[in-house]
């Protein structure tokens, strides 16, 4: 694996990591991958290591090219930049297809808390839209604004374009109320939009994976949030669909066209 950081803006510090998995020889039926861009949180004043590096494991386990993208915080994170950020990394991956053996139509999004704010916004106004999208305890609604003014609600642009989602989240999240992630469900559905959501009972904000290495267990936590990230893997592959030459099969399509 090759593993390569990209200066996107020097002057704002907005980074891409990329971690480059082969193709071909000893994964001979593997002549691309997908991908997954990540999009750690940090209410814009910063980008959570443990939403980083931590997630792309399981994804790069999985099979995908995985990106993180450490974009715009604090003075620099007024809106457009973070979006722009993201634009500037999802040209950059689409277009180094070839080079990096990866499938230009099957790459995801996946971003926590403000994180997932810049994934909604991606999701759902962005020029390069994902191929589909992972919300973690996503803030979606006006309460983004409490962490950056001048971000806008990516609610209230969900549109038929927006590509399908899949939410995760905790009931008991006292730092991103549950609304977001309700909101946003609701205007998926009303555009029909395919999407999956896990609400789960009770558990803090920020549990990144929930693994032992990032969140201890406690009886606060329900045991089953660490879950969403299998549950999010499966998701993609009838999604984007696996690893074939053909991309999309037609189960896949059927899928995005709420045809199943």
């Amino acid at each position: 694996m090759n593993i390569e950081r990209i200066v996107l803006n020097e002057e704002r510090n907005v980074t891409l990591t990329a971690y480059i998995q082969d193709v071909g020889g000893e994964f001979q039926h593997v002549t691309k991958r997908p991908a997954i861009l990540i999009l750690p949180g940090g209410g814009y004043q910063m980008c959570s290591d443990r939403e980083a590096d931590p997630v792309a494991m399981p994804y790069l386990k999985a099979g995908y090219q995985a990106f993180i993208l450490r974009y715009s915080v604090k003075k620099d994170s007024l809106w457009p930049n973070p979006l722009e950020d993201y634009e500037m990394a999802m040209e950059l991956i689409r277009s180094k297809g070839a080079e990096w053996n990866l499938y230009e139509d099957k790459i995801a999004v996946i971003g926590f808390s403000a994180g997932g704010h810049l994934a909604a916004s991606a999701a759902t106004m962005s020029r390069n839209r994902p191929n589909a999208a992972i919300l973690g305890y996503a803030l979606a609604n006006d309460d983004v604004k409490r962490y950056n003014q001048t971000a806008p609600n990516a609610v209230d642009a969900v549109d038929e374009n927006t590509c399908p989602c899949f939410i995760f989240s905790s009931r008991t999240d006292n730092v991103v109320p549950i609304e977001n992630s309700l909101e946003f469900m609701t205007a998926l559905s009303k555009y029909n939009i395919s999407f999956e959501s896990h609400i789960y009972a009770f558990g803090p904000h920020g549990f990144s994976t929930c693994d032992n290495s990032i969140q201890l267990k406690s009886p606060y936590i329900c045991d089953r949030i660490p879950n969403w990230v299998g549950d999010s893997i499966g998701w993609l592959k009838e999604v984007m669909g696996d690893f074939s030459k053909e991309g999309m099969t037609e189960a896949v399509l059927a899928y995005r066209s709420n045809d199943v």
